[in-house]
């Protein structure tokens, strides 16, 4: 009995540790200073967090640029 009570204790402090590292959502890599002229054209799909699908992370990070808007990646495919 108390072997279960710590073993629910601990799996309530990981799941509870840090909700933001348990979303599932990536920060993108993209420059921080300088402005995105253009993006390379190979297809690796990424998934937005504003549920569009941008053809990489490049073009997430040009229309994060754009609108302002802190996109993250929700998963790398098509959404």
């Amino acid at each position: 009995m108390i072997g279960r009570v710590v073993f629910l204790g601990l799996l309530l402090v990981c799941v509870a540790a840090d909700p933001e590292e348990n979303s599932g959502l990536l920060k993108p890599s993209c420059p921080d200073t300088a402005e995105i002229l253009a993006c390379p054209l190979n297809l690796a799909p990424v998934c937005g967090s504003d549920g569009n699908t941008y053809a990489n992370e490049c073009a997430l990070c040009a229309q994060r640029q754009i609108t302002r808007v802190d996109i993250l990646i929700a998963k790398e495919e098509g959404c």
